[in-house]
């Protein structure tokens, strides 16, 4: 800043500001490594000297408008009128011409002192420069206005129309058309779509590659970001094949549902019918975010900003990553028949998981939106978790605009003025030249206004702006060598969250950067066009647009550039004219088309809008698209775009053109951190550009590096092309390098550490001792003071460093009563601790707290079940990369939660439990009886190991009956891996994965040779029958295996899910099976009586597999009795503790019962099966009893605070418990009807049943005679 006399005494502090200058970026030209991996070579940075880089181009375009004199009351803030060529934002300050302060003086500012308590007031004075009263709805809270809403709206605040480009409102028409059949709501007639189809949108032979599949990621996010018009219930239309239909049978027929109608519309010609948009109209990223507060929340972790997600270490990468988390909390998400919607990812659009180029796009925005909180918490350290998450949506959005703005230039070519500024679109419609449009604009901007309101998306936007021809039919999965790993085809993608995290993003996102998409005029990817199944029904993308383009009542092709042509009102035409198709051959010069044309429509005013822009062979001026495309989509969604009040492009002016940089006064969050305060007594609300953030934003290279930064900064893909949405070129666009991430040698750390470590050992051994004693005495001392101090509950302290943790091996159950009979049995404070080595459990028992756990289940805010599994060594049981992706939860949840499946698979079972029982009588064929003096167990085990075997695995488990007894030695190694959670500290967990990669290593031996001769057969059936075969097992039942091999395609990981899934099955049956039979047969007289009851018809009614549905209960079923005392005998055999959870609130967890009691984060919250279910409160004075008619009228509630044996109501609540329950009444009716049981003794309590060790439940042996029961 250049001082004048009057100001030196005023501005000393302003000297001091130095803005960096440096080229924000490293980036360098690609070497091979030894592994002929492309890496960054430091000898070669990409502008040769990275001091310089390539120039502030924010800075010439500012330069060129304040020496140009073009924008009023830009030239007065500089002194002498202007900025001297090439600046910097160094330049930019040090030329800027603050008015004359006396000495000792201080400027007056504006606005005028308001109370910081009146929001109303602030409002007013920031944006009192707006030319229309303010919406006092949202000028009453600062949040409407300060921050995005959810919903949309308080974006545009004109009074009484605060909702314009709000959620759940109108679609606007371009031009107020609405061309229904008869004016009101009825569709606009045409020829059949499926023809029209055919005729103009099949792919073409010659295609033409210009950008890759990216671009198609990218303008699908954006789409979904503005626009979702959803599905009306009742309301569809079928549209019938035509005759001369080649690609599907002609008795096809398509049912495309209407769009919903906004309330109370379509009730007559003045007010006819509207569409919903379901999306928020802004650039705001409410794909990511959600355009509703409910969805917004679910999606949000509620520490430092962030938003959850799962961390995955996919196959390739180096480190685990953020992934979408799955939809476990429930937020609304589209979905194909077989996949429920918890096997899909969770996000803000209800298509987020349509398909993986587009799911690439929102995960590096996930990632990017994480990175960001970190950062703005990092230079804003007082912010908390609400001021961060509400500050980078704001930041996000501004660098998806600047991201649009690199988009939208993808579709240039060379212009005769600068393009890299987001405007040669306009200047091309009006004819102006640069200096007559430009950003710098106040809002609101005339230009980007239709009768004095904002742009916002359109009906006819929404439709045309699909650009189906970008589809691709594969794109290549690429390694960290680029080697093609398979060709992916990509409909194949749709919905399938699992695979995605399978397939990883990095090697998604080579791909996608790596190959081309079609360009405009190729037609449309027959994979698309003419899909077998779509959501379960054959499916057809151009059938759908051109039904939505009329029962929308939107115009046609000419009936639209008609009224385009004459322009807005108050306005000039514009420029570029779109030609009137008077005659067929005005829409195209191939006489194929103009056939096809007359013999479908009966004129040219006919032609629908889509066809029309698809037929357009004329380009816009200096670009690559159809001119009548881009009219409708790009023109619209820039207008949009400056229509935001939150825009970049006016936050970046907001102290030059509003205000002034010496008193500057940001109107929202996003100009509050573009605009850093400048200390100066003179001018107290001095501000000038914040360059940290000015670089984050990419304001030097006006966001033209930010999808490459987008990659790089958010994944492993250290090497990008400049632009990333066009094709590689050595010359125009060249591979660079981020430098990677420092590495350190983690065997010579290691090494070193024990060196110096024996070293001090050997020498000062003594003090180390005493030093390391009085380091844990003094620990232990503090934190027990500290627990007490900051209202902790009491713990069952035990050992030092197990705690009770031996104890509880031994007698969970003894361990959870000691301490209800230390602690006050349920009375305040109502929870107590057990030290349990390296983690803390506090058990819960009182009603409030658990239901409080439960209202907690579906969203995980405060207990967190995926951080309590890692800490028991879940991850080594499971595989990390199941554990990691949830795919086998995901697979039971999905088939094994169908009750047609599981009717299904009951079929399996039973003739696997005949079959079982025929070659493994209990009693032996030469003799009536025999007695078990060592109980029953060790039978029932294998009973339940067999059938399980051969419902997972498939009728070849009969060829291999070793598999049994591999599967009970392996469940005995699980008792021992989770016994050691909770013995070992996390980082020796490492011990525990030695005996689990045994034993799936000797599973693998004998299912791939399974799945090899799996898939052998289905290809067979898929070549003899088409690609409709399905994979079955070659009899006439089904198995799980076939579900696995359908989605996994790594057959080792699908032989280690063949092995989880018959070891969970075997796992939920072991005590509940067990448990079912002892119950009933120590109650005398209740076998028969089941039996009786499953063998007699009740009110005409048999007990058979079509009668039991383990999904509901009926009081009339003759499975009743026995589904009965089956859940009383689940009741009574549940653990000593558990379900649990992590405790993952951001800080001490204040309990529902008593607020005083803190629960610490990081600890465990257990429930305790045991003693809830034996509360009297919950079942009665008989609680503690075993009552097999207890359910007999009334089922459980299963997950309710009354019956948490397969966990918390939610999410969460266990998958596979309708096939235990199924598995349970059939082997138990197959095992009645056979044989007849004498226990030793009878009438046992819970002492004579069970045992309790560390989450494991057993029975304890009794001698039982089994006899043969008679005919």
């Amino acid at each position: 800043m250049k001082l004048s006399a009057a100001t030196v005494i005023g501005l000393g502090c302003f000297t001091g500001q130095v803005l960096a200058n440096k080229w924000p970026y490293e980036r360098y030209y690609p070497k091979a490594n030894k592994q002929g991996d492309p890496v960054a070579d430091k000898a070669q940075p990409e502008f040769g000297d990275q001091d310089s880089g390539s120039g502030n181009q924010f800075g010439e375009w500012l330069g060129r408008l304040v020496n140009q004199g073009t924008v009023a009351g830009l030239q007065e803030i500089f002194t002498d009128g202007s900025l001297p060529k090439h600046p910097s934002f160094d330049d930019i300050w040090e030329n800027i011409k603050t008015p004359e302060v006396p000495p000792n003086a201080t400027h007056a500012t504006r606005p005028p002192s308001y109370k910081a308590t009146w929001p109303q007031n602030e409002a007013e004075a920031l944006l009192g420069h707006l030319p229309w009263p303010l919406d006092q709805r949202c000028t009453a809270s600062k949040d409407q206005w300060w921050y995005r809403t959810y919903d949309g709206s308080c974006n545009w605040l004109k009074n009484g129309e605060m909702n314009e480009g709000m959620y759940g409102v109108a679609k606007s028409r371009d031009y107020g058309q609405h061309h229904y059949a008869d004016g009101i709501s009825m569709p606009r007639e045409g020829p059949n779509p499926r023809a029209v189809s055919n005729a103009f949108f099949k792919r073409k032979e010659v295609l033409y590659y210009e950008h890759t599949p990216f671009l198609l990621g990218l303008v699908e996010f954006i789409m979904h970001d503005i626009t979702w018009s959803s599905d009306s219930r009742d309301e569809y239309i079928d549209v019938p094949v035509p005759d001369d239909e080649k690609d599907f049978p002609l008795n096809t027929t398509f049912r495309v549902h209407r769009t919903e109608a906004a309330p109370e519309t379509g009730t007559s010609r003045e007010n006819p019918r509207e569409n919903i948009n379901r999306a928020t109209t802004w650039l705001d990223l409410s794909s990511l975010y959600g355009s509703t507060h409910e969805v917004a929340m679910k999606l949000r972790s509620f520490k430092d900003g962030k938003l959850l997600t799962q961390e995955v270490k996919a196959q390739g990468t180096k480190k685990a990553a953020s992934y979408l988390p799955f939809n476990s909390m429930g937020v609304p998400v589209q979905t194909r028949p077989g996949v429920s919607p918890e096997a899909l990812f969770a996000g803000g659009d209800p298509r987020t998981n349509e398909d993986w180029i587009m799911l690439g796009v929102h995960t590096l925005l996930l990632r990017e939106h994480n990175r960001m909180c970190d950062l703005l918490k990092a230079k804003k350290p007082a912010y908390d978790d609400e001021e961060i998450y509400q500050t980078v949506r704001l930041l996000m959005s501004a660098k998806f605009s600047l991201i649009g703005n690199a988009y939208q230039m993808a579709y240039f070519k060379d212009m005769p003025w600068p393009n890299d500024d987001g405007f040669p679109l306009y200047r091309e419609m009006s004819g102006s030249s640069w200096l007559e449009i430009n950003p710098a604009n106040n809002y609101p901007w005339p230009l980007v206004t239709k009768e004095g309101k904002p742009t916002v998306v359109s009906a006819e936007m929404a439709v045309v702006y699909r650009f189906h021809e970008f589809i691709v039919k594969t794109f290549p999965i690429k390694d960290a060598l680029n080697n093609t790993m398979w060709d992916q085809n990509l409909f194949a993608t749709a919905f399938n969250a699992t695979g995605f995290v399978d397939a990883g993003l990095e090697n998604i996102m080579r791909g996608t950067v790596a190959s081309s998409i079609p360009n405009f005029k190729s037609g449309v990817e027959e994979d698309f066009r003419s899909a077998g199944k779509y959501k379960g029904s054959p499916f057809d993308i151009v059938v759908w647009s051109i039904v939505h383009e009329r029962e929308q009542g939107l115009p046609t092709f000419n009936e639209y550039f008609a009224a385009y042509n004459k322009g807005n009102p108050g306005q000039e035409p514009p420029e570029v004219q779109v030609p009137i198709r008077k005659r067929f051959e005005d829409f195209s010069s191939d006489p194929k088309m103009v056939a096809e044309l007359k013999r479908l429509y009966k004129n040219p005013d006919e032609v629908d809008l889509v066809v029309g822009c698809q037929l357009d062979e004329t380009m816009f001026p200096h670009a690559t698209i159809p001119t009548s495309s881009l009219i409708i989509s790009l023109f619209s969604l820039i207008s949009m775009g400056n229509s935001d009040r939150f825009s970049i492009g006016f936050a970046a002016m907001r102290c030059l053109l509003v205000d002034k940089p010496w008193d500057c006064h940001p109107s929202n969050a996003l100009e509050e951190l573009l605009w850093k305060p400048v200390e100066n007594e003179a001018f107290p609300n001095a501000r000038f550009y914040d360059d940290y953030w000015m670089a984050e934003l990419d304001f030097q290279a006006h966001g033209q590096n930010l999808l490459w930064r987008l990659v790089t900064e958010n994944s492993e893909i250290n090497c990008l092309q400049k632009n990333p949405l066009f094709p590689l070129d050595e010359k125009t666009n060249p591979l660079l390098c981020a430098l990677p991430e420092s590495s350190v040698d983690i065997r010579l750390l290691l090494s070193t550490g024990v060196e110096v470590t024996l070293s001090l050992i050997k020498t000062h051994y003594v003090e180390i001792i005493a030093t390391i004693a009085a380091v844990i005495i003094t620990v232990w001392l503090y934190n027990k003071v500290n627990a007490a101090a900051r209202g902790y509950p009491k713990v069952l302290g035990g050992l030092p460093f197990l705690g009770k943790a031996l104890d509880f091996q031994k007698d969970a159950k003894a361990v959870v009563l000691e301490g209800f009979r230390k602690f006050g049995d349920r009375s305040a404070p109502s929870v107590f601790g057990i030290h349990l080595a390296s983690l803390t459990h506090y058990v819960i028992s009182n009603p409030q707290d658990v239901q409080s756990m439960i209202d907690d289940a579906p969203y995980e805010m405060k207990f967190n079940l995926s951080k309590l599994f890692e800490a028991v060594n879940m991850p080594i049981l499971l595989r990390k990369v199941n554990f990691a992706s949830n795919l086998h939860t995901n697979l039971i949840r999905t088939h094994l939660g169908d009750a047609a499946t599981v009717q299904q698979i009951g079929r399996t079972m039973q003739a696997a439990a005949t079959r079982f029982l025929e070659t493994n009588p209990l009693v032996p064929a030469t003799s009536n009886s025999h007695v078990y003096s060592e109980g029953l167990t060790a039978y029932i085990n294998q009973y339940i190991t067999s059938v399980c075997a051969r419902c997972m695995v498939g009728p070849e488990a009969y060829e291999h009956p070793e598999l049994i007894e591999m599967f009970l030695e392996f469940n005995e190694e699980v008792d021992k891996v989770i016994g050691l959670g909770s013995l070992l500290p996390s980082w020796m967990s490492f011990i525990a994965n030695i005996p689990m990669n045994k034993g799936y290593n000797k599973f693998r031996k004998v299912f791939l040779p399974i799945i090899a001769k799996r898939r052998a057969e289905l290809g067979e059936k898929k070549q003899f029958n088409g690609a409709a075969a399905v994979a079955e097992t070659g009899d006439d039942f089904i198995d799980f295996m076939s579900f696995i091999l359908d989605i996994v395609d790594d057959d080792k990981r699908a032989a280690d899910l063949v092995t989880i899934t018959v070891w969970i099955g075997l796992r939920n049956l072991q005590i509940t099976l067990l448990s079912t039979l002892l119950d009933i047969i120590d109650v005398p007289g209740l076998a028969d009586q089941i039996n009786l009851s499953l063998s007699r018809p009740a009110r005409g009614v048999k007990a058979d597999l079509s009668t039991l549905n383990t999904f509901t209960r009926t009081d009339s079923s003759p499975w009743a009795l026995l589904r009965a005392a089956m859940f009383e005998s689940i009741r009574l055999c549940g653990p000593a503790s558990g379900p649990a959870r992590i405790i993952s609130s951001t800080h001490d967890l204040a309990l529902a019962s008593d607020p005083s009691v803190k629960l610490p984060p990081g600890q465990v919250a257990t429930l305790s099966s045991f003693y809830s279910h034996r509360m009297p409160e919950n079942y009665g004075p008989d609680a503690k009893q075993y009552n097999p008619r207890r359910f007999l009228t009334s089922g459980p509630d299963i997950g309710s605070k009354e019956f948490i044996t397969w966990g918390l109501m939610g999410p969460h609540t266990c998958p596979g418990r309708w096939f235990t329950q199924e598995a349970i009444c059939i082997m138990m009716k197959e095992v009645l009807e056979r044989y007849q049981f004498e226990p030793a003794r009878t009438g046992l309590d819970d002492d004579e049943k069970y045992e309790y060790h560390a989450g494991v439940v057993t029975r304890k042996e009794i001698p039982v005679t089994v006899y043969k029961r008679s005919a």
